[in-house]
């Protein structure tokens, strides 16, 4: 009795954790990351369960978005790799608030749980130019394609059909007035 306990004990410790899996069916995740707004992660297991404490991945790699080299407290950024890392919190959801340039009309942005594929999805930022400011030429451009109706993914910040609209131009102004000079990652 007592050997076989002495055992089960042994293969206990020795074997690995079971890593608890994301789910893509079941996980959700914001549609389109927005420089400076809310992205939020949640990814959920095969029985539809959060995940908790889990690593949550932004890789910026293929797409042309800078990132910045300062996020809020938390995020995790590797320059190199151009990722942003967060962990889920006990209720199973990652909350980023990404700063960077340069955004992406496809989808191109890597959202990866404990390395595993969850969705890839857009970028915006009105720091058009990726200059670390939102200065005259990127309104110039904004207030061009407005102006025209074009339709220009990029620039619909928020989200309301792939057209510049009054939300986007809202948006604009206020990172305009702003007026805060960022670094970027080298």
């Amino acid at each position: 009795m007592r050997m076989t306990l002495v055992a089960l004990v042994a293969l206990t410790l020795t074997s690995p954790a079971l890593a608890k899996v994301p789910d893509p069916r079941f996980s959700q995740c914001d549609p389109v990351l927005d420089d400076g707004g809310v992205f939020l992660v949640a990814p959920r297991d095969v029985s539809n369960a959060p995940l908790s404490f889990e690593e949550v991945t932004l890789d910026f790699s293929a797409s042309p978005v800078r990132l910045y080299a300062e996020q809020e407290p938390g995020t995790t950024v590797d320059c190199l790799r151009r990722t942003l890392t967060r962990y889920t919190t006990i209720q199973g959801v990652a909350t980023f608030h990404p700063r960077f340039a340069i955004g992406c009309a496809d989808a191109s942005v890597l959202v990866t749980v404990n390395g595993v594929w969850l969705r890839h999805v857009p970028a915006r930022s009105t720091d058009l130019d990726g200059d670390g400011t939102v200065g005259v030429n990127d309104v110039a451009v904004f207030a061009n394609a407005f102006r025209e109706g074009s339709v220009r993914p990029e620039l619909d910040f928020d989200g309301s059909g792939g057209t510049p609209g009054l939300g986007d131009f809202t948006r604009m102004v206020k990172g305009f007035l702003a007026g805060a000079k960022a670094s970027y990652c080298p």
